[in-house]
């Protein structure tokens, strides 16, 4: 049977091996036509290119999370790799704007998701970001586009958004490609010695974008192993500067750049510690009661100081919520740049108004060694309430008026040690600053204010604790001369609540100091409450004791006392003083130096495109009237 079976089979296979022949002989000779095939379609090809390269940048994404939770050190490259999926998804696929957006939230959420891994696992520093394996580890470079700090001089990135304060009323973004993120600037200065007048945490607001070469230059192999057989792509981690860079190329697409202008306020002010009760109660008494001048940004030349100068019991961090308004100005980035000045305000008024003085000077020369910058001998001076006086007295001269206000003997009379006479000096016999040539008061008492003589008034004026070198150098002073100062003044060193009574012959010396001729002065008056005598005050200070003498613009305000200067029409009038001082100083339209975009492009031959957003792509509506929550930031077309 086995046999016969196996025969059978052979026959068959013979019989059939003419036909078999002939259908060879037939396919050598005329080949079948082919199948039909589509014709090719880009569209739908790069839709599919591009919801792979998505798709691959979730799954990447998702697995980097739980790395990241498992303190995995791979987390690392793990969102290396989805950042890189979802640039290739935005760059193969620009056209479809579902896709786009898609692309573009999983690209930010990858590259905080990286940020914050390298922070933890110390991948961050050396002007870069270091991916790949330990033992052949891949620099990511820094590339600062527009913005005032070189690459070696970042101390850290603040992936992180953060947490709201109630110093800002609103927060200004703009959507868009990429990451807002926080730079911080590497400086020494702390809290208690300020160096450089660089404020202990300088932050700046930038959009971080880690291009990635050209996709599609993969090898088949490459193709069919994934990023697992291949090194890490060529890429640089640019820091934009979102209010001069608008927009960015990735391919033929060109998607806004994500903003975030409020992100490096929040960061300082969660960096600095409040001191307005500690300054008040006991002044001198830390290095975060000690004035001090303070940059918030690194200096750029070409751009003009704005001081900003707190009023009694109070703090620089109440100065944000403007500064938040006005840097949602593109001009104020450009042409101006914030300096706050700290400082006690408990007692000693004429020696911290010294100290501002001193400290002026320093920073004027500091910046300006060869006195050839316009802008460092233009500043503006803004100052809150006992603020404002601190900036008067920086442009008015003194003559012996002020030193009369204490004393009822000529200064060249008195017996005083060296010390004592040095300090005397400086605190009550001065010069205006020739380079200050504005002043903003903003509900500053020039009359004084009724609260500083009623009972709570002359109660928190005794718990004031004098420090213990200007109460020594006070006995001293009043000892080696009896009889020859005020009676107020021989009985303890006068605080600030003393010098605001209406009837301080300090303040009434104040009162009768005008700047020069070429220093314009400019008043904020608060009227937000109905006194009992039937007029208008801000609760502290009366709308007579805030009108400034000889100010050449002025107006009111319905606010009281603590609330003034965040009321939007004075942010609006200081932007208004501003672009006034800019046209009559002839410094409209002047680029500081520094900050330029880098033409080469770096990897890819793809660069970030740097516009300048104009005021007409500013919203014309009062700054602060949207009220309290997130607010749009404006930003140009390319």
């Amino acid at each position: 049977m086995r046999r016969g079976g196996a025969a059978a089979r052979w026959a068959v296979l013979v019989a059939g091996l003419p036909i078999m022949l002939v259908v060879s002989g037939r396919a050598h000779a005329a080949p079948p036509p082919p199948k039909f095939a589509p014709p090719s379609d880009p569209c739908r090809e790069a839709r599919e290119a591009c919801e792979r390269h998505l798709r691959l940048a979730r799954e990447h994404l998702a697995v980097s999370c739980e790395m990241l939770k498992d303190r995995d050190r791979h987390a690392v490259d793990g969102y290396y790799v989805a950042c890189q999926e979802a640039w290739d998804a935005v760059w193969t696929c620009p056209r479809d704007r579902e896709l786009l957006i898609d692309a573009s939230d999983a690209y930010a959420d990858a590259l905080a998701g990286l940020l914050e891994a390298a922070r933890r696992h110390g991948r961050l520093g050396n002007g870069g970001l270091w991916v790949g394996p330990q033992g052949r580890p891949v620099l990511v470079p820094y590339k600062p586009q527009a913005l005032a700090v070189a690459a070696e001089c970042i101390a850290s990135i603040e992936p992180q958004a953060q947490a709201g304060d109630k110093r800002l009323s609103r927060r200004h973004l703009r959507d868009g490609f990429g990451l807002p993120v926080v730079v911080r600037v590497a400086n020494r200065s702390t809290e208690d010695k300020p160096r450089d007048f660089a404020a202990p945490r300088q932050s700046l607001a930038a959009t971080a974008v880690l291009r990635f070469d050209v996709p599609g230059h993969e090898t088949r192999l490459q193709t069919f192993a994934g990023h697992a057989s291949r090194d890490h792509a060529a890429a640089v981690l640019d820091l934009a500067n979102p209010v001069e860079i608008a927009a960015v190329r990735v391919g033929t697409a060109n998607p806004m750049l994500a903003a975030d202008l409020s992100a490096p306020l929040l960061d300082v002010l969660d960096g600095t510690p409040r001191s307005s009760v500690i300054g008040f109660l006991q002044p001198f008494a830390s290095g975060v009661s000690r004035p001090h001048l303070e940059m918030l940004e690194p200096h750029q030349p070409g751009r003009i100081p704005v001081v900003f100068i707190h009023g009694l019991a109070s703090d620089e961090g109440t100065w944000f919520d403007m500064l938040n308004e006005l840097r949602a100005w593109p001009e104020f980035h450009r042409s101006f740049e914030p300096w706050v000045y700290h400082y006690p305000t408990g007692v000693g008024f004429p020696q911290s108004a010294a100290a501002l003085r001193a400290q002026l000077r320093a920073a004027v020369k500091q910046c300006d060694p060869r006195g050839t910058d316009p802008a460092m001998r233009n500043l503006v001076l803004v100052g809150h309430s006992l603020g404002g006086l601190h900036a008067k007295m920086q442009a008015v001269s003194s003559g012996d008026r002020f030193w009369r206000g204490i004393a009822l003997t000529p200064f060249e009379e008195m017996q005083l040690r060296p010390q004592a006479a040095r300090v005397a000096r400086t605190s009550y016999f001065f010069e205006p600053q020739p380079f200050v040539n504005r002043v903003v008061c903003i509900a500053t008492p020039h009359r004084g204010s009724l609260i500083a003589s009623l009972g709570i008034g002359r109660l928190a004026s005794l718990t004031v604790k004098p420090p213990p070198e200007l109460a020594s150098i006070h006995r001293e002073v009043v000892g080696m001369n009896p009889g020859r100062f005020r009676p107020e003044f021989e009985r303890r060193t006068p605080t600030t609540i003393d010098l605001l009574q209406p009837d301080s012959p300090l303040l009434e010396a104040i009162r009768d100091l005008r700047p020069p001729c070429w220093v314009s002065v400019h008043s904020v008056v608060g009227v937000g409450h109905a006194s009992l005598t039937g007029g208008r005050d801000d609760c502290v200070v009366a709308a007579e004791s805030a009108h400034t003498e000889g100010a050449i613009s002025e107006i009111c305000v319905p606010a009281t006392h603590t609330r003034v200067h965040h009321h939007p029409q004075t942010i609006v009038e200081v932007r208004r003083i501003l672009e006034q001082h800019l046209h009559e100083t002839g410094l409209a339209g002047r680029q500081p130096c520094g900050g330029e975009a880098d033409p080469s492009g770096g990897a890819g031959g793809q660069r970030l495109r740097r516009t300048a957003i104009t005021a007409a792509a500013t919203s014309s509506r009062p700054a602060g009237t949207a009220g309290s929550g997130t607010a749009a930031m404006p930003g140009g077309a390319l």
